[in-house]
């Protein structure tokens, strides 16, 4: 049976060996952090596409097409402007993956914001980058006191 010393290193012999954890040491954060090895896999690959889907749309905005005409140079601009709203809106993706990997590697992942407290795992599995808890992302009303000032609203303009 190992014995331990008081920073948790095991004793073999009188010699110190690797570190162990008691089981009444705090967890760190890399240990929080482990059950969270699926969900950084798969902001990974996230990221990782994001980052081709950038370098494409990017090289799209670049092409200069040589137009005979109004309506083919209206296509034309139209098609850059849109890949722009594109290439913003994976730019901004990027940046929440790019925070949320950041979090979880602090073992501040699935920590609200806003309130602090635990994002639910529904929330976190439909989006894994998210930083705030439903309710604060509704502005703080939670569902039912949503659906209450509804029925008074509806009340009031039926009145």
């Amino acid at each position: 049976m190992e014995t331990f010393d008081s920073d948790g290193f095991a004793l073999i012999a009188g010699a110190l060996s690797s570190p162990r954890r008691k089981r009444n040491m705090p967890r760190t954060k890399k240990a929080k952090a482990k059950g969270t090895r699926g969900v950084e896999r798969d902001l990974l690959a996230q990221r990782e596409q994001l980052r081709k889907q950038i370098e494409k749309q990017r090289a799209q905005i670049l092409i200069v097409r040589d137009t005979d005409d109004e309506g083919a140079a209206a296509v034309s601009s139209v098609e850059t402007e849109l890949a722009a709203a594109n290439l913003d809106r994976a730019m901004r993706s990027l940046a929440e993956v790019e925070r949320a990997l950041k979090s979880i590697e602090s073992g501040d992942y699935g920590k609200c914001a806003r309130c602090g407290e635990q994002i639910s795992e529904a929330r976190l599995k439909a989006l894994p980058w998210t930083r705030v808890c439903v309710e604060c992302a509704g502005g703080g009303v939670s569902g039912d006191e949503q659906r209450s000032r509804v029925r008074s609203s509806e009340a009031s303009a039926a009145d």
